[in-house]
């Protein structure tokens, strides 16, 4: 490491621990500006800053805990020996070692991966070392245009190779939502369930922006949408019409990148997902189809980014079941 590299660590430092509060939201962006020169090939510095922010007890912070994403698999295997070190010690680094370990858990025993607690549902799954395998949806015009921070806009899972053809997300819908009047918005079009191998050729769905219940919507024969009970109540909140349309690919998720945390998450990484696991706000919620027991399954969830805005800023999740053609559209806030 450079004599310059040294120095920008110990500005970093220095900055992140200097008061008073006031100047903090400029000291933040100067930090970020100079992490930012190191995200793309940086591993080496990125690694040595994270562990003098943690030497100096300063590592507390949101640019110390996504600077992680950027680090290759070398540094991001020394990061947790580093980090379970730490722990042994006394010293604080829950935050960090949640981190580390939601984008590599192999690192780890179960029993620290149980005192984490995003992993508290993941780890009642049958093989929860293997999550299933999703997609994200990657938008052509990367991160949306309101992440200011370059370690959010910059996060790998807004770039990730795409691949087939392009398609629509966002946009107006074709139905009216019969509980408040209100044209539906248009979430995506999926072709053959987004390579998932459904009945139906083409899904199109679309929801109701104002429901903050869970809604379900029957499907033709065309995988066209129509509401069905029950709807949303009156009280429910209302926003401007979403009418964005933005055009995406579909990209493989690598295996870092198969967990995420909405807590850690949000506002960070990419979270429009098709497939895979959840990324909870309020803990699993799986709905039934109407008049039976038989539990929905997970198709994808939608962030409050590109367009959206979920309840206070929440997730949509979608469900979906082959045999009766019904998604439900489950809203989850803060």
């Amino acid at each position: 490491m450079s004599d310059l590299e040294s120095l920008e660590i110990e500005t970093i430092v220095r900055l992140l621990s200097k008061t008073p509060r006031a100047t903090i939201q400029a000291r933040y962006e100067d930090c970020t500006a100079i992490a930012a020169r190191h995200l793309k090939d940086g591993s080496e510095f990125l690694f040595a800053l994270i562990k003098a922010a943690v030497e100096a007890d300063v590592h507390q912070t949101n640019l110390i805990d996504d600077v992680i994403s950027f680090l290759d698999d070398t540094h991001l295997v020394r990061l947790a020996f580093f980090l379970q070190g730490e722990v042994k010690r006394g010293i604080d680094v829950e935050g960090l070692l949640a981190h580390v370990a939601l984008q590599a858990p192999e690192l780890f025993p179960d029993s620290t991966l149980g005192d984490i607690p995003d992993f508290a549902d993941w780890l009642t799954h049958d093989d929860p070392r293997s999550p299933p395998a999703c997609h994200h949806f990657i938008f052509e015009e990367g991160a949306p245009s309101d992440m200011s921070f370059p370690t959010h806009r910059n996060h790998p899972t807004w770039h990730l190779p795409r691949v087939g053809p392009s398609f629509a997300v966002g946009g107006e819908g074709t139905a009216t939502c019969p509980a408040c009047g209100k044209r539906l918005v248009h979430l995506v079009t999926l072709d053959d369930l987004g390579g998932q191998r459904g009945t139906l050729p083409r899904l199109r769905l679309e929801t109701c922006e104002g429901s903050l219940e869970p809604t379900y919507y029957s499907h033709d024969a065309a995988g066209v949408p129509t509401p069905i009970a029950p709807l949303h109540s009156p009280d429910d909140f209302t926003s401007e019409p979403a009418t964005k349309v933005s055009t995406a690919h579909l990209a493989s998720t690598p295996q870092r990148w198969l967990r995420q945390s909405y807590g850690i998450s949000n506002s960070r990484q990419n979270l429009f997902r098709l497939g895979g696991l959840p990324s909870w706000i309020q803990g699993p919620q799986f709905p039934v189809v109407p008049g039976t027991d038989r539990q929905m399954k997970f198709l994808l969830q939608f962030d409050s980014l590109a367009g959206f805005f979920w309840g206070s800023g929440g997730m949509l999740y979608v469900f979906w079941d082959e045999e009766s053609r019904i998604t439900c559209h489950v809203p989850q806030y803060t």
